[in-house]
């Protein structure tokens, strides 16, 4: 039997962990699920923007802690999930969501800068959805893992980012496989694939014209991810696994 009604986008009694929580749509992440109801653990490499969001969630009178840390690290991982089963006893939701996306033509890109962005948008993932799956298999009650994809993991984006675009296609893959993988202990896995989002980071990337070739004719807003995210880690999409859900404004369509 579903749930009812009112029960059907909440996170009641849930924690979720969070990479990249510390600003644009990380933070927008973070602040959702805490609002749905979540006990959250905020990832970040900076220590003062994850902190930051936690006090942010804090204030509300919900539940949040930091970790700081670079995700490409074993170590850093591992504190992530421990603060979670010993902060709130539980992992129920872990968004990867954390990445770069330094601008390198294709033809003059190092190898230091290729192995960093392998390693942070696909290694990491990879190893968060294993370390965080075996959590959860252990704990016994199920889980949801959202993956940050991008359109540019199904078509190719701007010249000089050869290496983000790979890693993207990567994620949606590892999505599907780990998916496979992790359902019988009913843990779903799934991808989130945004167009053009007004961030932070992005900000330094887009022009204000931008938005003037997607359908919708504006840039995605941190909301518009975070809410998708939600809906995909509640109950009321405990049937899906496997799958990348775009949220472009269209762009695809052109």
């Amino acid at each position: 039997m579903s749930e009812p009604f009112e029960k059907r986008f909440r996170l009641d009694g849930k924690v979720a962990v969070v990479t990249g929580g510390g600003m644009g749509i990380g933070r927008a992440v973070c602040l959702t699920l805490s609002e749905a109801g979540a006990a959250v653990v905020v990832q970040d490499l900076d220590p003062s923007l994850a902190e930051s969001v936690a006090a942010e969630i804090r204030s509300t009178r919900a539940k949040a802690v930091a970790v700081a840390g670079d995700i490409t690290d074993t170590a850093t991982i591992t504190t992530m999930l421990a603060r979670a089963r010993d902060e709130f006893g539980r992992l129920d939701v872990l968004v990867n969501n954390a990445g770069i996306y330094p601008f390198v033509g294709f033809l003059e890109m190092p190898v230091e800068t290729l192995d960093r962005v392998l390693n942070v948008n696909l290694r990491a993932v990879f190893l968060c959805t294993q370390m965080g799956g075996q959590m959860m298999a252990d704990l016994g009650n199920g889980g949801s893992v959202i993956n940050l994809a991008s359109v540019q993991g199904f078509r190719p984006g701007n010249p000089g980012v050869s290496h983000y675009d790979t890693t993207k296609a990567g994620v949606i893959m590892l999505t599907k496989a780990a998916a496979l993988e992790l359902a019988p202990h009913n843990i779903r896995v799934n991808a989130v694939a945004p167009g053009m989002t007004d961030t932070p980071g992005t900000r330094k990337v887009f022009q204000p014209t931008a938005a003037l070739g997607i359908p919708l004719r504006r840039l995605g807003e941190p909301s518009d991810v975070a809410n998708l995210i939600l809906f995909l880690v509640s109950p009321a999409a405990a049937y899906i696994t496997g799958e990348t859900v775009v949220v472009d404004g269209g762009m695809l369509l052109k």
